[in-house]
C-alpha cells in the first residue's frame, strides 16, 4: 500500500508537471488582459502613444489579450511605477510599464529612492525618442540661456527627479542662471494651465508634450524653447542648442551628455524582471511588428506622433552604459 501510495502521488505530480508545461504562450495570453501602467497623467505626450500601442499591439500577441491603460501619476519622474514594476508587480507577463524617460538615470542619482536596477528589466522597445527641454512662455524677461544669467524666470516643475526640474537646476549649477523652480505641478498639462495663467513663466519636459498640447502657442511664438537636453538638436527648432552646447568646461558637458543620454527612452516599453522567457519573447516580437504596421503608423500619424523604433536590445546597451558611467560624471551629476 506504501509503495503503491507513493507511486500515485508520483504520477500526479507528473501529470501536474506535463500540464503545466504544455501550456503554450497563446493559451497563457488567451482571454487575459494586460495592464499597461503609465507613469503620468492623461492629457501630456504619453497619452496618445499609450492609446496607439493598446489597440495596435494586442493583435500581434499569441491569443490576442486585450491591453488596458492605466495612468498612475508622472511625480517624481515616474518612480513610484517603477518601483512597482521590480519590486511588486506579478512576473507573469500581465502587466508592462511605460514611464519617464530619467527613470535610468535616476537609478544613478538617486539611488536611496530608486529601488530597482533597470539592467534587470526586459525592454520591449521604444515608440520614439523624445528631447527633453527648456522652454519660456513670450512674456518672460529672458528668452534664451544667456538673458536668463542675468533676470529671474520662475520655472514650473513636478518634482526633483524630473526632466521639468533636472534641466533648469543643471543651468543653474553651471551655467549660472537664475531659474526660480517651483515643484508640485501634476504634469505636462497641469505645467502648461500654469504658463498660460501666469503662474509659471516657463515648463520643461518633452518638448513633443508642447507640440501636441500647443501648437498654436508654437507658431505664434507664445512659447519659446531655449535649450534642449538630447544629444541632438530637435529638427523643427534647429537653432536651439543643446545642454552640452551651452557648457564652456569639458567635465560639465560630459555630463550634460550624460543627462542627455535619456532622450532615447523615450516612450519605452518594459516588463519587470522575471518574465518567462517564452511570454516575453512573445510581447518583445509584438512590439516590433506593431512598429512596421500600417495601422499603426496611420494612427500615429493621425494623432501627430512622432515614431522612430529603438528595439529593445538597444534600451538594454544603452541601459548600462548610463548605470555604467564613468565614477567622475556620475559624481558631479549627482
Amino acid at each position: 500500500m506504501n509503495i503503491a501510495a507513493r507511486l500515485g502521488v508520483a504520477a500526479l505530480v507528473s501529470l501536474l508537471s506535463v500540464g503545466a508545461k504544455a501550456q503554450t504562450v497563446e493559451e497563457f495570453f488567451k482571454g487575459k488582459t494586460i495592464s499597461f501602467i503609465i507613469g503620468s497623467d492623461p492629457g501630456g505626450s504619453f497619452d496618445p502613444y499609450a492609446r496607439a500601442l493598446a489597440e495596435h499591439m494586442p493583435k500581434y500577441i499569441p491569443g490576442n489579450p486585450k491591453i488596458v491603460t492605466k495612468f498612475a501619476g508622472g511625480q517624481s519622474g515616474g518612480l513610484q511605477v517603477a518601483n512597482q514594476m521590480h519590486n511588486t508587480i506579478a512576473r507573469d507577463g500581465l502587466t508592462i510599464a511605460m514611464t519617464q524617460q530619467t527613470i535610468v538615470l535616476h537609478q544613478v542619482l538617486q539611488p536611496e529612492y530608486a529601488k530597482y536596477d533597470a539592467r534587470e528589466w526586459i525592454w520591449l522597445g521604444n515608440m520614439a525618442p523624445v528631447r527633453n527641454m527648456l522652454s519660456v512662455w513670450h512674456t518672460a524677461k529672458a528668452k534664451s540661456v544667456a538673458q536668463a544669467r542675468d533676470h529671474e524666470v520662475v520655472i514650473g516643475a513636478t518634482g526633483p527627479s524630473s526632466p521639468t526640474y533636472i534641466v533648469p537646476n543643471i543651468l543653474n549649477k553651471f551655467v549660472g542662471t537664475k531659474f526660480k523652480i517651483v515643484t508640485g505641478y501634476k504634469g505636462a498639462a497641469d505645467l502648461n494651465l500654469a504658463m498660460m495663467r501666469g503662474e509659471v513663466e516657463g515648463r520643461g519636459a518633452s518638448w513633443l508634450s508642447v507640440q501636441l498640447a500647443l501648437p498654436r502657442e508654437i507658431e505664434e511664438k507664445k512659447i519659446i524653447p531655449i535649450v534642449f537636453a538630447s544629444i541632438t538638436r530637435d529638427p523643427s527648432a534647429p537653432d536651439v542648442p543643446t545642454l552640452a552646447e551651452v557648457m564652456t568646461d569639458p567635465l560639465h558637458k560630459r555630463v550634460a551628455e550624460f543627462l542627455s543620454a535619456e532622450s532615447d527612452f523615450g516612450r519605452s516599453a518594459f516588463l519587470p524582471p522575471g518574465v518567462p522567457a517564452d511570454r516575453a519573447n512573445a510581447l518583445r516580437a509584438a512590439f516590433d511588428q506593431m512598429m512596421k504596421d500600417k495601422d499603426f503608423l496611420a494612427e500615429a500619424d493621425k494623432l501627430k506622433i512622432y515614431v522612430e523604433h529603438i528595439t529593445g536590445d538597444d534600451l538594454a546597451r544603452i541601459t548600462k552604459l548610463i548605470v555604467e558611467a564613468p565614477k567622475d560624471v556620475i559624481d558631479l551629476a549627482k
